[in-house]
């Protein structure tokens, strides 16, 4: 059946294409993966959408360069528009975590592509967040300043990607974004989970105070963010919040505390 549905990946049944390559994602078996490389190109977009879905599915890091390198030749394509939608967050989660931490070639045409004006802001916004996960350190001032200068949509970006690369130069910039008075709940969020993943203990405090903001999901970024810092200074805060009017905030508060080594089964609401 396997070899069956590989067989397939060539029918000239554009809809057996497509039936074969979701199908081969369903395997979740790496002998799949290079004859679904092969089918990112199909000349039917449903079929290199199923092609890059199975391919998210399978995980393999080897399909990374080729699904970049497919996104970038075609800027244009019915996949991006995809992409850019809501049902499309799984896939580009999926392909943020087949990035390698370092990878060279990943990281210089991404570099490439940022210089080339075809791309649109959501283009560029994923584009950044893919730089962020090779965690490529010669990214962190530009980046910086695209937190500072650029639009809601590439300072959210920006901020994600700084806080996968892990550098403290971000900490003073990725601050000023976390107070109240910054207009975006989504950008305040983002914020408070990059401080988390830098993991310097100057953000420690700001994020005390974070966890006091209107919204919940700044709250619970702000609790998770204490978690993996780790300063047990934020324990009574922590505590406070396992009472939270928001049960999202109340579960950040209760894992973050487990992780500053508290024993779970005393921390009752």
């Amino acid at each position: 059946m396997f070899e069956r549905t590989i067989a397939n990946l060539m029918h000239a049944n554009p809809e057996m294409r497509f039936e074969a390559a979701r199908n081969l994602g369903d395997y979740r078996d790496d002998r799949a993966v290079q004859p679904l490389i092969e089918a990112l190109p199909d000349d039917n977009p449903k079929v290199q959408y199923a092609a890059f879905s199975a391919l998210v599915k399978i995980g393999s890091s080897e399909a990374a360069h080729p699904i970049i390198d497919s996104l970038l030749a075609s800027p244009n394509s019915r996949v991006w528009d995809l992409l850019k939608l809501n049902i499309g967050m799984r896939l580009r989660n999926g392909l943020l975590d087949m990035i390698n931490r370092g990878d060279e070639q990943i990281i210089g045409r991404l570099n490439d592509a940022m210089d080339n004006q075809q791309y649109d802001e959501q283009q560029r916004a994923f584009l950044l967040r893919m730089l962020g996960r090779s965690t490529d350190d010669r990214h962190v001032e530009p980046l910086i300043d695209t937190l500072i200068r650029e639009s809601q949509v590439l300072q959210g970006a920006a901020a994600e990607a700084l806080g996968w690369i892990g550098d403290n130069r971000a900490v003073a910039p990725l601050l000023l974004f976390l107070s109240e008075g910054e207009p975006s709940d989504a950008l305040r969020e983002l914020a408070a989970e990059a401080l988390g993943r830098i993991g310097d203990n100057s953000a420690v405090q700001p994020l005390i105070a974070a966890l006091e903001d209107s919204n919940e999901w700044v709250r619970r970024a702000a609790a998770e963010g204490l978690g993996l810092i780790g300063d047990r200074a934020a324990i009574e805060p922590l505590a406070a919040h396992l009472r939270d009017e928001s049960t999202v905030v109340q579960d950040a508060a209760f894992d973050a505390l487990k992780r500053l080594s508290l024993d779970g089964e005393n921390l009752v609401y």
